[in-house]
């Protein structure tokens, strides 16, 4: 009689567990790498709606110094008459002329906001999801005695996100300059 020879089909118990192995380390780096690719896109959308925001409070800003005078920087004495603060302490606060209205802009709490009655009623001009850590006007010129056009220089320090893991950090520095001459020759 022919023995028939055993013919074994399918896998042994060792081969199964060095396939589960292998599966779910590839798996869990793969799914590493994908978490990662969603947090560094939820980081870019955030950062990209704090430009926007920063870019939207900024122009705000610009224009009205451009087009403005009587610059003030600081808290102290009547808002539409003209203060440098050139010193090294700057202002969280600066007062504009703009069309026959005083515009003031100040750092309260983490917002930037602004006042278009004088500094009676302020709004947020940022949004809740920047998080401003330092504002600082300097004003240079704005007597009109100086013969010089008058600038501000605003430096702008923040963040954005909640998770200190996923925050975005951002500073700014920009020179604002009239754009109206206003010295005498």
């Amino acid at each position: 009689m022919i023995s028939k020879l055993k013919i074994n089909k399918g896998f042994t118990l060792v081969e199964i567990l060095v396939a589960v192995a292998l599966f779910t380390v590839i798996a869990s780096f793969s799914t590493g790498a994908v978490l990662s690719i969603f947090d560094a896109n939820n980081r870019a959308r955030a950062s990209k709606t704090v430009v926007d925001n920063l870019n939207l409070a900024i122009e705000d800003m610009v224009r009205t110094v451009r087009f403005g005078n009587n610059f003030h920087c600081g808290n102290s004495g009547n808002l539409a008459s003209p203060t440098n603060c050139p010193d090294s302490s700057g202002s969280d606060l600066l007062a504009v002329t703009f069309k026959g209205d005083v515009i003031v802009y100040r750092l309260n709490g983490t917002a930037i906001q602004k006042s278009s009655d004088g500094g009676s009623n302020y709004t947020d001009i940022t949004s809740p999801e920047t998080s401003i850590d330092y504002l600082r006007f300097y004003v240079f010129n704005s007597q009109s005695s100086d013969n010089k056009q008058p600038y501000v220089v605003a430096v702008i320090k923040g963040h954005s996100g909640n998770k200190i893991t996923a925050q975005s950090s951002f500073s700014i520095e920009t020179t604002i300059s009239q754009r109206v001459l206003d010295f005498n020759i």
